[in-house]
């Protein structure tokens, strides 16, 4: 049984297609494929605007999200780019195996991914983790692609305090959030967590909260979310990061850090946090175009 909702200008369509937990399935705007493919060793599932002969943009989604957190900013690039969301591995639609969680293994996610879609020279784009994901891949295989734009990645300052010490708390939280169900979650995400989104994407959000694995936060586990001053330095593609607000000695630092991009530039995005899209979506728009634009 199918149920239609009319969201203007657009027209989303609810299949009561359920997961083992019970969940009803979301399904991105009607015409997104979502399929998945066997890249490095398990099933990674994706939602596709499709496009021929269009550009393809891939996006990589932080920790605990899934690839639907970044519709609506995919529907604002779709006439232009082919765009690909995918599930990182223990996360959304994607197989939930015990391990490894490892940085390693989401770069070779990525790139098994790549390689059986046969895509070209893809421009990256990443959030958070995904960033970590990104700028790995194209550090280890810099011809692999065209462009790479960071959302926040994580940097220094913060690495300190993402340690195997945190484990147990984040994991439990993971567990909270899943037992909490949709609807309190949104009402959390609403009043304390991510004030002033649009109902659209708190129902993702909270969506990909009741999907992931808590084993998801082993990532933190050994090399962790890289370090970007080992990393930087190999990516050779363009590269556009832009950074959540910060003070001034903190901005000073994270422009070092981009500067060892050789060929990057790093945009503080003035009034955001984390979730720079979504706190300034016009401004993350524009900033991206600019540096799209750049590459024709």
């Amino acid at each position: 049984m199918k149920y239609i909702f009319l969201i203007m200008p657009i027209v989303l369509v609810l299949a009561g297609c359920q997961n083992g937990a019970g969940q009803v399935k979301p399904v991105p705007y009607a015409n997104w494929e979502s399929a998945s493919v066997m890249s490095n060793g398990i099933r990674i599932h994706y939602w596709r605007t499709g496009g021929q002969g269009k550009p393809v943009m891939i996006m990589a989604h932080g920790i605990t999200d899934y690839g639907l957190n970044w519709a609506s900013l995919a529907a604002k690039f779709e006439s232009d780019y082919d765009i690909i969301m995918y599930d990182a591995r223990g996360h959304g639609f994607s197989e939930k195996p015990e391990g490894p969680y490892s940085l390693d293994a989401h770069v070779e996610d990525l790139v098994g991914l790549i390689k059986v879609l046969e895509i070209k020279k893809p421009i990256l784009v990443g959030h958070s983790m995904g960033c970590s994901t990104v700028a790995s891949a194209g550090a280890a295989y810099p011809d692999l692609p065209a462009a790479i734009i960071m959302e926040d990645p994580v940097f220094p300052d913060a690495l300190e305090y993402l340690t195997e010490d945190i484990l147990p708390d984040w994991k439990g939280m993971v567990e909270a959030d899943k037992a909490m169900g949709k609807q309190k979650l949104m009402k959390v995400a609403r009043t304390v967590r991510h004030p002033g989104l649009s109902d659209f994407d708190y129902d993702h959000w909270a969506e990909s909260k009741l999907l992931v694995t808590p084993n998801v936060i082993d990532i933190i586990r050994g090399e962790g979310f890289g370090d970007p001053i080992k990393t930087y330095p190999n990516i050779i593609a363009p590269t556009l990061i832009l950074k959540a607000d910060a003070d001034k000695d903190n901005r000073q630092k994270h422009l070092k850090v981009s500067g060892l991009l050789p060929n990057g530039k790093l945009i503080h995005i003035d009034g955001t946090s984390h979730l720079v899209r979504k706190d300034k979506p016009a401004e993350t728009e524009r900033q991206i175009r600019i540096f799209l634009d750049g590459l024709k």
